[in-house]
């Protein structure tokens, strides 16, 4: 299963940022990053990823590309929660 098909409520922060800038290459590019390091957010933290977290670093940057560009993206969105939450 891909992150568009994932139940909305099962995405982790990465998988909704991703989708609403409408993929990899193009949140990304927004950012000015390599599409290799955004991919790296859905990758498992011992593969060199960062399970599924957004870099507190570009979450400021992130919201305001959002808000610049029409999208629907919160800051309780970038939240990485774990199953007890």
């Amino acid at each position: 299963m891909n992150a568009e098909t994932k139940d909305p409520l099962a995405q982790t922060p990465a998988d909704k940022c991703i989708l609403a800038f409408g993929g990899v290459r193009k949140l990304a590019r927004a950012l000015g990053r390599n599409p290799s390091s955004v991919v790296r957010w859905r990758k498992p933290k011992d593969e060199g990823g960062s399970s599924g977290a957004v870099p507190s670093s570009l979450q400021g940057k992130i919201l305001a590309l959002a808000l610049a560009r029409g999208i629907a993206l919160s800051a309780d969105d970038l939240i990485l929660r774990s199953a007890k939450d």
